[in-house]
């Protein structure tokens, strides 16, 4: 099959989170033209399988971030343009450029002698809260999972995890011609500068929106909200970073929020964090280093659905082709010759992982 192909028809089926239908119609037809049985679970999910034993899983998010301004992009965001030995457009690289290589990678493993199974699992909503892959994540038995998230093919063993927390500041709602009642945004002010001087092991944390209830410029607000994002390493003491915060806030809200998600007919809720993730599986990281003929597996920058996959026991290698500093820019391509690259070392990963 044609891998450049299937990943440019990808790329044209533009895939929201919430809104994966086209590039599930699309993944599911290229899987059917190779004789593959396709199920699509309650959740919006795609999966089909390959023989029988030992499982493997091959997995990925089928949706996209936003592409912005299209006149910002060299090619159209959803065009799926091949020019000059790359392929263009958003989710080439974040990460419908995996995805096609997990298919190729089954094209080629479907004609020859199988040690085990594989299971392809192309999930939805990764890039809001990673609803697929919870939801599938119970029923999964596979023995290892590569996760194909961009990496330029160099084995992965986790990332930093994410949390998003909120600091509501009270205040007395007031006209602001009055000058009258307690503004909340003086409190969050000394807040944000004290909490510009502090520091915490592998933790950080970062400002990023400010709101206020309601949201007039004329009103005294009754709540000012300071949005945090928090990055920690694999380790790191979460419980220790929210006490230091709720320190600094005195009197304020400090708190994790939950959110509610649904897809298909299926309806999660969940608190906005990512844990970290970190392999410690010393044998399974030099089986797959020597496989690929690497000497050191890394972290990815940004959070995935490994932490999911894992908390079923599913030990979460990570490998895929295109580069990461690309994902979710207008420049996002992918190198088709890393594309085929990719294949060849998703076979590869399988056999010897059967093995």
């Amino acid at each position: 099959m044609e891998v450049a192909d299937l990943l440019s028809r990808l790329i044209q089926a533009e895939s929201p989170s919430g809104g994966e239908l086209a590039a599930q119609r699309v993944l599911g037809a290229a899987l059917e033209e190779l004789g593959f049985e396709v199920r699509v679970d309650p959740a919006g999910n795609l999966e089909t399988v390959l023989g029988e034993g030992p499982e493997i899983l091959l997995t990925g998010h089928m949706d996209i971030v936003p592409a912005g301004d299209p006149a910002a992009w060299p090619y159209p965001p959803f065009g799926g343009v091949i020019e000059g030995g790359r392929i263009w457009g958003r989710g080439a690289v974040d990460m419908k450029g995996p995805l096609a290589a997990m298919v190729g990678a089954l094209s080629r493993l479907r004609g020859g002698r199988l040690a085990g199974s594989v299971r392809f699992l192309a999930v939805v909503q990764e890039e809001v809260g990673g609803l697929g892959s919870r939801y599938a994540a119970s029923r999964l038995t596979s023995h290892v999972a590569l996760l194909g998230e961009p990496s330029r093919l160099h084995l992965m063993r986790g990332h930093r995890g994410r949390t998003e927390v909120w600091a509501d500041f009270e205040g007395e709602q007031a006209h602001a011609a009055l000058a009258r009642g307690v503004n909340p945004l003086y409190a969050m002010a000394r807040f944000l500068e004290a909490l510009s001087s502090l520091r915490l092991p592998q933790v950080q944390i970062t400002p990023t929106r400010v709101e206020s209830d309601p949201p007039a410029s004329n009103v005294v607000p009754a709540v000012a909200r300071v949005v945090l994002d928090l990055r920690h390493e694999p380790g790191a003491d979460l419980a220790q970073a929210l006490d230091r915060l709720r320190a600094l806030g005195g009197e304020a809200s400090i708190y994790i929020p939950e959110e509610e998600m649904s897809s298909g007919s299926v309806r999660l809720r969940y608190p906005r964090h990512v844990p970290a993730y970190w392999l410690d599986d010393r044998e399974l990281l030099g089986r797959a280093l020597e496989l690929l003929g690497q000497t050191e597996a890394e972290l990815w920058a940004f959070t995935t659905d490994a932490p999911y996959l894992a908390q079923a026991g599913i030990p979460v290698l990570g490998y895929g082709p295109g580069d990461p500093a690309l994902a979710h820019t207008v420049f996002e391509h992918l190198e088709l010759d890393e594309l085929e690259r990719a294949v060849e070392g998703y076979v590869r990963l399988v056999k010897g992982l059967w093995a």
